[in-house]
């Protein structure tokens, strides 16, 4: 029974290192998530300087497989290319051994003595009713969980150095063959795969070298955790598009690389450290991932551009229709913008069925040939039809990412895109009406005045010029955004109503045109009035959204 009750507190107190790895992570990316998304092609303009960014970033937010979640949901979005993603999951392999210096000083300060003061200073941040505040407070809680949960697998890791046979099994493996070395690699593969976290894995191995596990055996569990951590970027990219899935294999191929290389050569790197830098096993291991990945970034930054190039010419020389995209709460965790970059792209696919719908409706007004008509109305058709389908499952992706637990800000702005989705969506529902009043006008022979088409060339031209700019504001990459040039077109379509509403009643009046001719032509002028009312709160949703 007592042997029983300490198995449970050696899973508890990994359960409550990974826990506060989790906690921590979630509440740096909060912090920083948006920033490093805002400026990122600023950051990233040579392969050096992105290296340096994915460093930086991973560094930032504690977690390897956070940050490859946030890359994939980059180059998904269209935000970066695939030369810059390689280079930030170079960088990120960097970062995330930052990570384990953190948790070295840890054990080796001993700062449980400052964990419950650490709760104290943090529990009027977490009060605050700043999120950023309570961000803050969350990070300091997080880091006091963490020097608990340290303090406890010191404690509950059993010592192997009191037991001879152990020891010896051990020493004795750990000159084995390779095979022994690549199934400690698959140990920590699998380790890692479990827990989510690297650093955890790691961790675990440099505390079990402490006990007595030779540092061989360890370093192998280092390789395999590195591998390990991509498993994360893979279930994203699953319901990515083949970019993602392409990014994903890159970080999965540059790990297993550098496992296979230190596969052979790790002993001699373990025994220089040992002999050169430190005789402190938890140095040894933590120096050994270091020295691994600085390798592996030395080692493929030269081929970075012709792998990007090579990947482009050799999957995307035939264009692939776009994938159904569908919610995965699992790798994104709680935080909310990579679901709106995923949501955004396919806003922007919308947006641009909303702009060609517009156009084809610009091209009825002057023509005279029934069967183009026709040909064009159905082409309005197929796109309402397209944005029905993609109103549908953004709406249902965003209605479920609202059940996520969000802070009230990003609650907000998935309200906000869910109201930008129903008018690029009404947008489509009230072409097909125009589409349908020019198609009858033409097989009833109705005539307008010159001056009544004038109007109706005049409300295209605007509602054009208003889709132009709906595209510019929705696109990310367009870093400034501005009400007022829809607000002026919107002026402009009023003025235009009254006017052609006020030349219509004397077009009647002097008994110009048939009585189905106003009707019709009352309809149109109403249906695009209509229409632009719908694109300027388009505009004024995006202006809303990129402001708060």
């Amino acid at each position: 029974m007592h042997a029983f009750i300490l198995v449970l507190q050696l899973f508890g107190a990994i359960a409550l290192f990974i826990l506060a790895i989790k906690l921590l992570s979630e509440n740096l990316q909060a912090i920083s998530g948006s920033n490093f998304k805002n400026t990122l092609n600023k950051l990233t303009k040579n392969n050096l300087s992105t290296i340096f960014t994915g460093t930086v970033f991973t560094t930032a937010i504690q977690s390897s497989s956070a940050a490859s979640v946030f890359i994939l949901g980059f180059v998904n979005a269209g935000f970066i290319n695939l030369k810059k993603a390689f280079g930030l999951i170079l960088g990120a392999n960097i970062g995330t051994t930052i990570t384990l210096w953190l948790v070295y000083f840890g054990m080796k300060f001993d700062l449980i003595e400052i964990a419950l003061p650490l709760i104290l200073i943090a529990f009027p941040f977490y009060l605050s009713k700043k999120r950023n505040r309570r961000k803050i407070g969350g990070i300091l809680f997080s880091l006091s969980l963490l020097f608990f949960a340290l303090f406890f697998l010191k404690n509950f890791i059993p010592s192997i150095e009191n037991h001879q046979e152990v020891q010896d099994f051990f020493r004795e493996i750990s000159q084995q063959s390779i095979l022994t070395n690549a199934l400690f690699i698959l140990l920590g593969i699998i380790i890692t795969i479990i827990v989510h976290f690297s650093s955890a894995s790691i961790t675990i191995a440099i505390l079990f070298t402490s006990k007595g596990l030779p540092a061989e055996l360890a370093a192998m569990i280092v390789l395999g955790a590195n591998i390990g951590t991509t498993f994360t970027a893979h279930l994203v990219a699953a319901i990515g598009d083949k970019l993602t899935k392409i990014v994903a294999i890159f970080h999965t191929f540059f790990n297993v690389v550098i496992a296979i290389i230190f596969l052979f050569v790790g002993e001699y790197l373990l025994k220089f450290i040992h002999t050169k830098i430190s005789t402190n096993l938890p140095i040894q291991l933590i120096t050994f991932d270091t020295i691994t990945n600085i390798f592996g970034v030395i080692l493929f930054y030269p081929f970075i551009n012709k792998i990007a190039i090579f990947c482009q010419k050799k999957y995307f020389s035939i264009h692939q229709p776009s994938k159904k995209f569908e919610f995965y709460a699992i790798p994104f965790g709680t935080n909310s913008d990579l679901y709106r970059n995923e949501a955004n792209k396919k806003l922007l696919k919308l947006a641009t069925t909303t702009k060609q719908a517009i156009y084809t409706l610009g091209r009825m007004i002057t023509e005279s040939d029934e069967d183009k008509i026709i040909v064009f109305r159905e082409r309005i058709l197929e796109l309402e039809k397209e944005g029905d389908q993609l109103e549908k499952e953004v709406n249902e992706f965003l209605n479920e990412i609202t059940e996520l637990d969000l802070p009230n800000e990003n609650t907000l702005s998935i309200s906000k895109l869910i109201t930008l989705c129903h008018h690029l969506e009404s947008v489509g529902d009230i072409a097909i009406k125009i589409s349908s009043i020019h198609r009858k006008r033409r097989t009833t022979n109705s005539y307008f005045t010159p001056k009544m088409r004038l109007y109706l060339v005049e409300f295209q031209e605007n509602l054009d010029q208003a889709t132009r700019i709906l595209n510019q504001n929705l696109n990310e990459m367009h870093e400034e955004v501005s009400i007022k040039q829809a607000e002026c077109i919107e002026k402009t379509i009023n003025t235009i109503y009254k006017e052609a509403e006020s030349n219509l009643m004397k077009t009647i009046e002097k008994e110009k045109i048939l009585t189905t001719s106003a009707l019709f032509y009352k309809d149109l002028i109403q249906n695009y009035e209509i229409l632009g009312d719908h694109l300027y709160k388009a505009n004024k949703t995006i202006v809303e959204l990129k402001n708060q």
